[in-house]
């Protein structure tokens, strides 16, 4: 059998070893557009700062492939898929025939189409190319605007600041990370972001880069003019699945899946950011991890139930503080109850969200501790109604619970 895999993240990668574990004599192969080996790409703030160099962040070393016989193509994007002919076509016009394939290439940053968005100095941050090409341009800038307060625009803004520029973060709606975290939440985060000398406009909303040569300021509504000779957008990602165009495989947003990661063609397969199951892509690793292990299994052959989706959870790790949330972060009905504890100085915050004695969501703020068990808690849906608001105490012992469920 021969394995084609498109793309080389965690999603591609992860299923690339699942596949070989379980098929010995299989033929696998990665393509991917990037120059480099799988790198973890939450770690790109870091080369950002300064901190890391690319080297630092490849998860493995070429002998990893090396040994499970991992044929790894850097720098051959994927340019067509022909599914009648079973097989996809580079960029250079080369053609690639395969058994099975699997569609693991990741996401592209949305830029949203703001007038002025092409000036030099408008950047994005996805690769690892990204962060050197912001790097090197926050090196011969004074001011930065982050467009977008999620978790990949804080972490960015954090990084600038690092690097001694005066960084303004916009937000679109009222509070940060309103996914994530409710109000409360948000507000001891907004003061720990503050803390750090970074400025955040909320209820903002882009409506112009302005500068000729390069960006000089971002407009808002309203006519305020924040200074900035660096722009990068975070605000969001879309699926890359553009080379699918003409392939027959379903795209709605993504390559939509089943939970065995099969697409609408028989054969070919998907899972990470790129995958649509539910009508929903997450676009977080512990999905892209999730989906992987289905699509390996299933291109071995392996026809047990899948388990394609996980709670989604999501951290930000901004020193001095910690963020981790996860499952649903305000109760959503009457049925259900929510427990809250807060510091005197409003530098801790802990919430625990239960239906009928259940865990079903949380929120740690400036504290580790009895994370991992909460997210396994949501995850398996355990029962702490006995409890009661003990559940939120730092000092409570989670993992005792967990191992007693």
């Amino acid at each position: 059998m021969n394995v084609v895999i498109v793309g080389n993240g965690v999603a591609g990668v992860t299923a690339a070893r699942v596949i070989r574990e379980r098929t010995p004599d299989a033929g696998i192969s990665v393509y991917t557009r990037e120059p480099y080996h799988y790198y973890y790409r939450p770690r790109l703030p870091e080369v950002l700062a300064g901190s890391l160099e690319i080297p630092d962040i490849l998860a493995n070393p070429p002998e990893w492939y090396e040994s499970r016989r991992i044929e790894v193509h850097l720098s051959r994007a994927v340019s067509s898929v022909d599914t009648a002919a079973r097989r996809v076509v580079l960029d250079d016009g080369a053609a690639v025939p395969y058994d099975r394939l699997l569609i693991a290439s990741g996401s592209d940053p949305f830029v949203p189409p703001i007038h002025g968005v092409t000036t030099p100095g408008v950047l994005s941050l996805r690769t690892a190319d990204d962060a050197l090409a912001v790097r090197d341009w926050a090196s011969r800038s004074n001011a930065a605007v982050v467009i977008g307060a999620g978790l990949l625009g804080l972490e960015c803004a954090r990084a600038l600041r690092t690097r001694g520029l005066e960084v303004t973060v916009v937000e679109n709606s009222g509070r940060l990370l309103p996914r994530q975290l409710d109000e409360r939440g948000a507000a001891v985060l907004e003061r720990f972001i503050e803390g750090l000398g970074i400025s955040i406009a909320r209820r903002g909303k882009t409506v112009a880069v302005k500068g000729g040569s390069r960006v000089t300021g971002v407009e808002l509504e309203g006519g305020a003019l924040l200074p900035a000779d660096l722009a990068l957008c975070a605000t969001g990602v879309r699926c890359s699945s553009g080379f699918l165009a003409g392939s027959g495989v379903e795209v709605d947003r993504g390559v939509v899946v089943d939970c065995d990661m099969r697409s609408s063609v028989p054969d070919v397969f998907a899972a990470g950011d790129v995958a649509v199951h539910n009508g929903r892509s997450w676009g977080i690793v512990p999905v892209a991890l999730a989906q992987a292990d289905a699509a390996g299994r299933s291109i071995a052959g392996d026809e047990s139930p899948k388990r394609c989706e996980v709670v989604p959870s999501a951290t930000l790790t901004i020193p001095p503080v910690d963020v981790f949330s996860a499952g649903v972060p305000s109760c959503p009905d009457a049925a259900c109850e929510e427990f809250v504890e807060e510091d005197a100085d409003g530098r801790r915050y802990r919430k625990v969200v239960t239906k009928d004695g259940i865990v079903i969501g949380a929120i740690v703020i400036g504290s580790r501790k009895g994370v991992r068990e909460l997210g396994a808690m949501i995850e398996r849906a355990i029962s702490v109604e006995r409890h009661g608001e003990a559940i939120v105490r730092e000092d409570f012992d989670y993992a005792a619970t967990l191992k007693a469920a």
